[in-house]
């Protein structure tokens, strides 16, 4: 055992990693993985890890179609969502009298006058709400989102992880976390995978909840944790509440090429750059990958959180 302040789950599921000296090739479990350089062999031990260790995706070879939408399955978990609006908060650029131009997200969008909220007069440099769409069924290829009625989210949010085992049991268990979401008036937003081809998954529904609200993950996780179709894996990345269940800060990395990715391929990136930099000297692992996880700004102890993230565990919370 290591005197390295490194989480255990990270370590032990390093030990299922084998990567030749020559860094040419790995395996992952059964898995095996060739490349032409070190640089590539990172870039597919990471997916390996993304897949393995956090999403819990079948290893073997499953060709899926170019187009994942299922307009019969979405329609059915469009009908779980319990308000058709939400509101973001914008700030006007320019007024009009039919339409205004707002900035949302850093982006200057037209928005008809009667699809803004304010609680006075509407001028240049005024922060008015916008009413949209809560659902939003085509963001990414897979996944049906929808965002909460509450406006704003704070720049750090805690994703509350979600394992279905099979696409029947997604609708009710949907339908279950967005009712209590919304009843507990919690800002947040939430996906699921809207694909059949994409079940089991471990990250099949995420829920994004405000700093603000971080408290309510484990009313989530016992909502919707004795449902039918609940899984009982967690990714080795995250903090597990419950079978099934876990949580993980949203990442905050300031380093090129790392800001873009999701809270999985982040952790898997970073213990894939660990394995490979040590193919040769293995024995060096612990320390090499708590310099790396402090270099992405990752908690070397518990790789759901990032250095300064608050500390959210309660008493009755056990580590994945």
């Amino acid at each position: 055992m290591s005197d390295i302040p490194v989480s255990s789950a990270l370590l032990n599921a390093a030990g299922l990693v084998h990567v030749a000296a020559d860094r040419s090739s790995a395996t992952v479990g059964e898995l095996r993985i060739e490349a032409e350089t070190p640089r590539e062999l990172r870039r597919l031990l990471s997916d390996a890890l993304y897949n393995e260790l956090h999403a819990g995706l079948s290893m073997e070879d499953r060709p899926l179609p170019f187009q994942l939408r299922d307009a019969a399955f979405e329609e059915e978990l469009a009908k779980g969502v319990p308000h058709q609006e939400t509101t973001a908060l914008g700030l006007v650029r320019v007024t009009g009298d039919e339409a205004h131009v707002v900035e949302l997200g850093g982006v200057r969008v037209r928005v008809p006058a009667d699809r803004i909220r304010a609680d006075g007069a509407v001028s240049p440099g005024s922060v008015v709400g916008v009413v949209n769409t809560s659902m939003r069924p085509g963001l990414s290829p897979g996944f049906f989102l929808v965002e909460g009625t509450r406006p704003h989210r704070s720049v750090d949010l805690l994703r509350v992880y979600i394992h279905i085992k099979e696409w029947t049991a997604a609708p009710q268990i949907w339908q279950a976390a967005l009712d209590h979401l919304e009843g507990q008036e919690l800002t947040y937003r939430t996906k699921v995978i809207s694909s059949k081809l994409l079940y089991p998954r471990r990250d099949a529904l995420v829920v994004y909840l405000d700093q603000r609200d971080r408290h309510a993950a484990m009313g989530i996780a016992d909502v919707v944790g004795g449902l039918p179709g609940i899984g009982e894996e967690t990714s080795v990345f995250t903090r597990r509440l419950r079978p099934g269940v876990a949580t993980a800060w949203e990442p905050r990395d300031s380093a090129a090429g790392m800001g873009s990715l999701s809270f999985g391929q982040h952790r898997a990136s970073v213990l894939a750059k660990a394995l490979v930099e040590t193919a040769d000297v293995p024995g060096s692992l612990a320390e090499v990958l708590h310099d790396q996880l402090v270099a992405a700004n990752i908690d070397p102890t518990d790789p759901s959180r990032n250095l300064g993230s608050p500390d959210t565990h309660e008493a009755d919370q056990a580590p994945s």
